[in-house]
């Protein structure tokens, strides 16, 4: 029954059910396609549901919402509802991709995005009623659809006051790149309170001044032209054209207009979000083994090893000639040896 148990808290967050108890009776779960065919029903059900919000909880860190929210002095407009709001967009952006086929490599730049009313208005993006949330395109000029750009992403990765190019550079690498963004130094240092000669200060200027140690060049510099990418955005995930120094963070005329352009070691340049989207786009097998890796990792209930690691580029391999779909994705991992045997 132990086959039985690992597909029901892979796919539904609970035990087997009749069904799966008798194949496992009859041993039929044993082989590789039934396993399979047995996903897809699992997949079809709404109990799958348990597995979309919990695998992206933990895959895009979903839990850690809420445990260090937007100052409410200085973004008003983020209140509970909105909290809820974009944890469950990012829920219904992976459940799009997973019920309808969609190519995963989208979720890095998508023409559409998964809203409520509530996150529409926050957007800036009309004509959405009602708190369901639903497949909206993109208008022209929003500057939305992919996972960097959801509200639930930004704010983690901004420290509740303002926005954090580190946390968000160093989010990307780990979580969609499988990068190592390497280990801070000792006594390294926070970024500089304040730039000689210079009033207003944006948090971009303030951490050049912190980029130019050298113990801490080597990393930054390809963790912060990540994160400068996204300073459009503030630390509740809202749009900004200007970094906003007046009271309680309101927009003055005179506040410095936001850079996001940069440039990353190896000559890249990067503008923006739809830069830092294309930049990505550019890197899709690293995308592919991010998804990868923490799909095994969430179905097997530890970090693969070194002997997974074959069976990890096998179901790249796989998602390449199945479409790119997470669907494929899974198929391969219930019909691995790992899953018959962790």
């Amino acid at each position: 029954h132990q086959l039985a148990a690992r597909l029901s808290y892979f796919l539904w967050s609970s035990m087997p059910d009749e069904r799966l108890s008798k194949l496992a009776d009859a041993g039929e779960l044993q082989n590789r396609e039934m396993r399979v065919l047995q996903a897809d029903l699992m997949l079809d059900d709404p109990r799958a549901d348990n597995f979309v919000k919990n695998f992206a909880g933990q895959w895009l860190g979903l839990r850690l919402v809420g445990a260090n929210p937007p100052a409410p002095d200085l973004y008003p407009q983020y209140d509970r509802h909105l909290e809820t709001s974009i944890v469950a967009e990012s829920e219904a952006y992976f459940r799009e991709f997973l019920q309808h086929d969609l190519d995963a490599r989208q979720m890095i730049r998508s023409d559409f995005v998964t809203i409520n009313e509530r996150l529409a208005r926050f957007y800036g993006i009309p004509d959405v009623r009602g708190d369901d949330f639903r497949r909206v395109p993109v208008p022209p000029g929003i500057h939305r659809g992919g996972i960097v750009t959801q509200a639930s992403i930004l704010t983690v990765t901004s420290n509740g006051t303002r926005t954090s190019p580190v946390k968000r550079g160093t989010w990307i690498l780990k979580t969609l790149l499988a990068t190592d963004p390497g280990l801070p130094v000792a006594n390294a240092g926070e970024i500089a309170p304040k730039v000689p000669g210079i009033d207003k200060a944006t948090v971009r200027q303030r951490l050049e001044i912190h980029r130019e140690l050298p113990q801490c060049a080597r990393c930054h510099s390809k963790i912060d032209p990540l994160g400068f990418a996204l300073e459009n955005f503030n630390a509740a995930g809202e749009w900004r054209d200007q970094e906003g120094f007046g009271y309680k963070g309101r927009v003055e005329r005179d506040d410095p207009v936001i850079n996001a352009s940069s440039q990353m070691p190896d000559g890249t340049q990067i503008n923006g979000v739809e830069g830092l989207q294309t930049a990505m786009m550019a890197q899709e097998d690293l995308f592919l083994r991010a998804i990868a890796t923490k799909m095994m990792t969430y179905a097997l209930g530890r970090e693969p090893g070194l002997a997974d690691l074959p069976s990890i580029q096998e179901s790249v391999r796989t998602m390449k000639l199945k479409g790119y779909t997470i669907r494929s994705l899974i198929h391969h991992i219930v019909a691995s040896p790992q899953f018959e045997t962790h």
